[in-house]
């Protein structure tokens, strides 16, 4: 009986769901939750659904070739982890606008959590750990694909990328990323995320990539109150390496900001 309802009107139904959970398509195909898990392993087998995890699916369009489909990674996490997650890091950057391509490894935040790697499906994710007072004011709500996704506010994805260390940080792709959010950032909201960060290192990091972002003489007006906050924050630390390694040839001193930074020409000017 399940398999007769579902005809081609009801499969385009289905892949306008994008990502959907079984009680999804249940309600799609008008039965019971139980009935759909069954009509769904049905679906699976004949190409219309890709399963991204335990009661979530993704739907293959009718005109795409199975083998070859992969779902969008945004919506399969969202649809897997719920609204406990955040998107944060560079996958705030994306669904921010602020950078074209979606990387690898999807960043997810969450409090109560552990920091760990773990896969959704096909898809990669870094959960990071947020402070118990996290979230208050610092994300905001984005459209993609008929879905609404928490995301980091424009301010607290600076603050969650400066506080990436070691192989985990993109000298490159954080300035860049300085450089196409900082204007719209309001120089309040990114000194109050950054006073929910305690890890010196972090804010060195900060207040360098902000600093060059912002430019000599300022192109943005406004941070040099955050700038000399954090200034005053790492005065009596060591220098800390960011992108780069001892004695590299390309090494360049933040004296300001106690930091060791690979020199990129094509910022030079």
């Amino acid at each position: 009986m399940e398999r007769r309802r579902v005809n081609r009107e009801t499969l385009l139904k289905v892949a306008r769901g994008r990502v959907l959970t079984t009680r999804d398509l249940a309600r799609v195909l008008g039965v019971s939750p139980r009935n759909a898990a069954k009509t769904a392993f049905d679906l699976r087998a004949r190409g219309f659904l890709k399963a991204v995890q335990r009661g979530v699916y993704a739907a293959v369009p009718l005109d795409v070739e199975p083998r070859g489909f992969h779902p969008d990674p945004f919506l399969a996490v969202h649809r897997a982890l719920g609204e406990r997650y955040v998107f944060s890091h560079f996958s705030a950057l994306a669904l921010l606008g602020a950078e074209q391509q979606v990387r690898n490894v999807i960043h997810v935040e969450a409090r109560g959590v552990r920091p760990r790697r773990r896969t959704v499906g096909e898809t990669s994710l870094r959960v990071h750990a947020s402070p118990a007072h996290a979230w208050e004011g610092v994300t905001r709500r984005v459209r993609r694909g008929g879905a609404t996704l928490l995301v980091t506010t424009p301010a607290q994805t600076l603050v969650d990328l400066a506080g990436l260390s070691g192989p985990e940080q993109d000298y490159e792709g954080t300035f860049e990323a300085f450089r196409s959010l900082l204007p719209r950032v309001d120089p309040v909201d990114l000194s109050r995320a950054a006073r929910g960060v305690s890890n010196t290192a972090a804010l060195a990091r900060l207040g360098h990539f902000l600093a060059r972002a912002v430019g000599d003489p300022p192109k943005l007006r406004g941070f040099e109150p955050v700038l000399s906050d954090l200034e005053r924050a790492v005065a009596r630390s060591s220098p800390k390496y960011l992108g780069t390694r001892p004695r590299a040839p390309s090494n360049r001193y933040d004296r300001r900001f106690r930091v060791v930074y690979p020199e990129v020409r094509r910022w030079s000017k």
